[in-house]
């Protein structure tokens, strides 16, 4: 089923200050799981700023999922991160917190790589020489996991349940009072 969609008229860009050119676009979808979802797109034809954001419409538990990638079928694995939701992949030492600026987004366990290979890459633009060397190692073993030579594991946290791992062989529980504590304190 498609879902709704909505476009709120131009206005006036938060960020360059110009006239009728900020548009948020979007759309509310039913999704398994989840329930009501809602996926928007604010834009500047001026400034050319972008943000995108997934917001769940309904309350859910704090939860905690985890997922072994242990081959390259596994790349396919849907993942659904909230602008409130965590990543971590232990072995490689990478969490990625949200910030003020995060997105949410609906992707697949390759997707979240790539998305993490891009930060690394940044990053190391500018680093020194160790940290371009851990950075450049990190690379390598998000390249190995892609091509299925090494496993690893994917954690998704959300304080307000609205991220997860969809697969059924997906390890998930309810978060503590504590490490809901601990992730609402980095928002």
């Amino acid at each position: 089923m498609l879902g709704r969609e909505f476009v709120l008229p131009s206005g006036r860009c938060p960020i360059c200050g110009a006239e009728n050119t900020f548009t948020i676009r979007g759309r509310i979808n039913d999704i398994p799981h989840f329930g009501e979802t809602m996926e928007t797109l604010v834009s500047c034809s001026n400034c050319k700023f972008k943000h995108a954001d997934v917001m769940h419409l309904e309350e859910h538990e704090p939860m905690r999922h985890e997922f072994k990638i242990s081959s390259e079928k596994d790349l396919m694995v849907r993942v659904v991160k909230s602008s409130t939701g965590t990543i971590k992949m232990p072995e490689l030492g990478i969490t990625v917190k949200p910030g003020s600026g995060s997105e949410g987004y609906i992707s697949n366990i390759e997707g979240v790589i790539s998305r993490i290979e891009r930060a690394i890459e940044l990053a190391i633009e500018k680093a020194d020489p160790i940290k371009r060397r851990r950075g450049m190692s990190k690379l390598n073993k998000l390249n190995a996991i892609r091509n299925g030579e090494k496993e690893a594991k994917i954690i998704v946290m959300d304080p307000f349940g609205h991220s997860a791992i969809i697969d059924k062989r997906a390890k998930k529980r309810r978060l503590s009072k504590r490490e809901v504590d601990k992730l609402k304190a980095e928002l």
